[in-house]
C-alpha cells in the first residue's frame, strides 16, 4: 500500500524537507545510539557553526530509574503531557541530560524519503524550557554546548531552516 507522500515529486518532498528540518522540530527515526538501537522519538535543538550537524534529544515514554538514577539526573528531564501535543502518543520526557549530533544530510535524505518523520514541532514555551535545561545541564560538556550555538535562542530566530 503507498503512502500519501508518494504522490508528491522528489522537489517537492525535498522542499518539504528543507521547511521542517529546523530547530524544535519532533521526528521519529531509527538510531543506533540507543542500546537496543530502535525508533525513537528526537527533538532537533541546536545547529552547528557550519551547520552540517544538528543536535538532537530523545524523548522518552518513561524515566530510565537505573539510569538516571539520582534526582539530580531525572531533574533534568521535562515532562511533556500527550493531550497537548500532537506529536505525542502518550506522556512523555524530554531527555535533556544528554544531546546528541545527527548529520543534517542524513536528517534532511531521511525526511525527503519519508515526510511522516516528522510528527510535529515543540511550542516556543517547550523549546524555551528544553534549551534552558539543557544549558544549566553539567551532565553536557561546555565544548558540545559550544558546538551548538543556536542553543541561544536569538540564534533560533534568525536560523530555523538550513538555506
Amino acid at each position: 500500500m503507498s503512502s500519501l507522500s508518494d504522490a508528491f515529486s522528489d522537489k517537492e518532498r525535498e522542499e518539504f524537507a528543507k521547511r521542517n528540518l529546523k530547530i524544535g522540530t519532533v521526528i521519529k527515526v531509527f538510531v543506533s545510539d540507543t542500546n537496543p538501537p530502535k525508533e525513537k522519538r528526537l527533538v532537533l535543538v541546536g545547529i552547528s557553526y557550519d551547520k552540517v550537524y544538528f543536535a538532537s534529544i530523545f524523548l522518552n515514554t518513561e524515566i530510565n530509574s537505573k539510569r538516571f538514577s539520582t534526582k539530580a539526573l531525572q531533574d533534568l528531564h521535562i515532562e511533556l503531557i500527550a493531550d497537548q501535543r500532537d506529536y505525542l502518543n502518550q506522556d512523555s520526557f524530554a531527555d535533556c541530560s544528554q544531546i546528541q549530533k545527527r548529520n543534517a544530510d542524513w536528517l534532511l535524505g531521511t525526511i525527503k524519503s519519508d515526510p511522516s518523520k516528522v510528527l510535529g514541532i515543540l511550542s516556543d514555551d517547550d523549546l524555551k524550557l528544553i534549551i534552558s535545561k539543557i544549558k544549566s545541564a553539567p551532565t553536557i560538556t561546555p565544548a558540545m554546548k559550544k558546538n551548538f550555538w543556536s542553543l541561544s535562542l536569538d540564534f533560533q530566530k534568525q536560523f530555523k531552516v538550513i538555506p
